[in-house]
C-alpha cells in the first residue's frame, strides 16, 4: 500500500540511499524527507490540473475591502493550491478540454486569502491539497518520488550531476503522469471498442 514513507523510500532508492522506517526517526534521510515531502507534493499538485485533485466548494463571504471594484469578497479555502475557475453553480456545465482544464467561469481577483468577484452565491473550482496518498495514481507517485529525489539530491549526495539527472527524470515522469491523467476519460471510453476489435 502506498504511504508517505513508501514514496520517500522510492525517492531515496532513486538516489541509491538507504530506506527509512519512519519520518520521525533520527536518520538524516528521514529528517530531509520530512523537510521536503509536503513542499514537493504541493508543488507537483500545482503544476497540472490533476483530475484526482479537483474540488468544487461553496465560498464563504467575508468583509469586502475592495467594494469599489468588486461586489463580493470570499474566503479562499485553506486547502486551495490553485484556482481553476469561479462559477455560480457547484455542479454547473463547463467545457472540459481533456487535460483537466476548464473553460467558463467569472472574473475574479485574489489578495492573500481573500477572493473577490461579482457573483453571489459563488463556487470555486480548484486544485486542492491532497494528503491521502492512496488517492495518488501510480504515475503521480512515480513523478512525486523523482521530484522529492531532486530536493534530496544535494543534501544527501553533494553531486550536481545526480541532481541534474534526477531533475530530468522528474520532468519526464511528470509529463507521463499528466498525459495519463488527461487521457483517462478517453482511454476508458475507448476500452470497449478495443475489446470488441480484439474479439473479432
Amino acid at each position: 500500500m502506498t504511504s508517505v514513507v513508501s514514496i520517500c523510500n522510492l525517492a531515496l532508492s532513486n538516489l541509491a540511499k538507504d530506506n527509512i522506517q519512519d519520518l520521525d526517526e533520527a536518520s538524516t534521510e528521514a529528517k530531509l524527507c520530512k523537510q521536503f515531502y509536503e513542499h514537493s507534493r504541493d508543488t507537483l499538485l500545482q503544476a497540472f490540473p490533476w483530475r484526482f485533485a479537483r474540488k468544487t466548494s461553496s465560498l464563504a463571504e467575508v468583509t469586502n475591502t475592495k467594494d469599489r471594484r468588486w461586489a463580493y469578497a470570499y474566503k479562499r479555502p485553506t486547502d486551495c493550491l490553485k484556482v481553476r475557475r469561479v462559477t455560480d453553480e457547484g455542479q454547473g456545465d463547463y467545457l472540459d478540454y481533456g487535460d483537466g482544464a476548464v473553460a467558463g467561469g467569472y472574473a475574479y481577483d485574489i489578495e492573500g486569502t481573500t477572493l473577490f468577484c461579482d457573483l453571489s452565491p459563488a463556487f470555486l473550482d480548484y486544485t486542492c491539497r491532497v494528503d491521502d496518498v492512496t488517492k495518488f495514481p501510480p504515475l503521480f507517485v512515480e513523478a512525486l518520488a523523482w521530484h522529492l529525489a531532486v530536493r534530496l539530491a544535494m543534501p544527501l549526495t553533494r553531486d550536481p550531476k545526480i541532481r541534474a539527472d534526477a531533475f530530468q527524470l522528474a520532468t519526464r515522469m511528470q509529463s507521463e503522469a499528466a498525459a495519463a491523467d488527461a487521457n483517462e476519460v478517453r482511454e476508458t471510453s475507448d476500452y470497449p471498442a478495443e475489446m470488441m476489435e480484439a474479439r473479432s
